[in-house]
């Protein structure tokens, strides 16, 4: 499964990086939404809620594959998209990415 990664800090971005290939996937990184915007097709999204060129949620709902907003932020409004909690657990992982 290709992942899409949209992430602005490099540690977190990495970290996300080597979750997903760890799973067995490939992981289709990005620390913008412009770079997002012109990536390869995916088949899930782990976007980043605040990112220096706008807000991941934007992206979220442009995208025809399911997100995962990532966010520091507890509750408030994602606009029903599912969002995972920064840092986000091993078990968050085991829920939504399988192991290939």
């Amino acid at each position: 499964m290709r992942v899409l990664v949209v992430e602005d800090d490099p540690s977190q971005r990495r970290l996300l990086e080597l979750v997903v290939r760890g799973r067995g996937h490939e992981p289709v990184l990005c620390a913008t939404l412009a770079e997002a915007r012109s990536a390869p097709p995916c088949d899930l999204a782990l976007v980043d809620r605040r990112l220096p060129d706008g807000d991941g949620l934007e992206l979220a709902r442009q995208l025809s594959v399911p997100v995962y907003l990532l966010t520091g932020e507890e509750g408030g409004a994602l606009g029903g998209i599912p969002h995972l909690t920064k840092p986000v657990r091993a078990a968050d992982f085991d829920r939504i990415l399988p192991i290939d």
